[in-house]
């Protein structure tokens, strides 16, 4: 465990600025929502809430990068007292991932309570159980079912082509693992639609359309009372997470192999 926590701290020396620079970035993206003034509400509200999309899909670029430099710190010969010290792989791997993971909850956290701001600034009030739903239920949710496997398969590409570079730059296995990844994304994602809803799913924000009403009368969005709301299905959160430890896992046993 104090492996562990040494390497954590190590992990964070390293890349202390490249967190607070992508948290700290949200300050700008919220700068930019307030400068939007435009009368009509609807535009108004879509235009605030695009930018803060596009907020929360460039973060995984960024995420992915700062997870993923084991490849050049290993090529260029940094960090070679981290590299040789005794601690397993797995410790290495999931100190790695573990605070890149840190990181992006913060940032999604964020997110969710710009959501809220920017649903206040309409004129959307939601109850406490939508709030905390908002600012930490959404923001796990979506972290488990795309981010933290995205994470996890960064860091396995990056060991996989320093462990098993069959060319001078490493791209014969980075490119078969590249070019098989489509064919399994689109299996597992079928999968995952085919077993969705077996369990039940989990009501998140089932006490927002209250909320919404009187925004959605104002930009004459017709809603029906006879919706039925299942919910967000559980079986893909299940799922991915164990993709996420078992490609953690597998990175781990690539490092003990090469460094043993």
């Amino acid at each position: 465990m104090k492996a562990f926590a040494t390497l954590l701290w190590l992990e964070h020396r390293r890349s202390w600025v490249w967190a607070l620079s992508l948290v700290g970035s949200l300050a700008f993206w919220g700068w930019g929502i307030k400068q939007v003034q435009v009368i009509d509400v609807a535009e108004r509200l879509s235009i605030r809430f695009g930018l803060l999309t596009a907020a929360a899909l460039i973060a995984p670029i960024v995420l992915c990068l700062m997870v993923g430099r084991i490849r050049s710190e290993t090529r260029h010969g940094r960090y070679q007292v981290l590299l040789m010290t005794p601690p397993s792989g797995y410790a290495h791997v999931f100190s790695r991932f573990v605070y890149t993971a840190t990181v992006a909850l913060a940032y999604y956290i964020v997110i969710g309570m710009l959501y809220w701001w920017i649903a206040a600034l309409a004129g959307v009030h939601f109850d406490a159980r939508t709030l905390v739903e908002l600012v930490l239920g959404a923001p796990a949710y979506v972290l488990c079912i795309t981010v933290l496997p995205l994470l996890a398969w960064t860091v396995l590409l990056m060991l996989f082509v320093s462990a098993y570079r069959i060319s001078g730059q490493g791209w014969v296995p980075g490119s078969v693992m590249i070019l098989g990844t489509p064919f399994a994304l689109r299996h597992l994602v079928d999968g995952m639609v085919n077993v969705a809803y077996s369990l039940p799913g989990w009501h998140i924000f089932a006490n927002a359309p209250q909320a919404l009403d009187p925004i959605a009368s104002r930009l004459d969005v017709m809603t029906s009372n006879q919706a039925v709301y299942n919910g967000v299905p559980i079986e893909p959160l299940l799922i991915m997470l164990g993709l996420t430890a078992a490609m953690l896992l597998l990175a781990g046993r690539i490092w003990q192999e090469v460094e043993a």
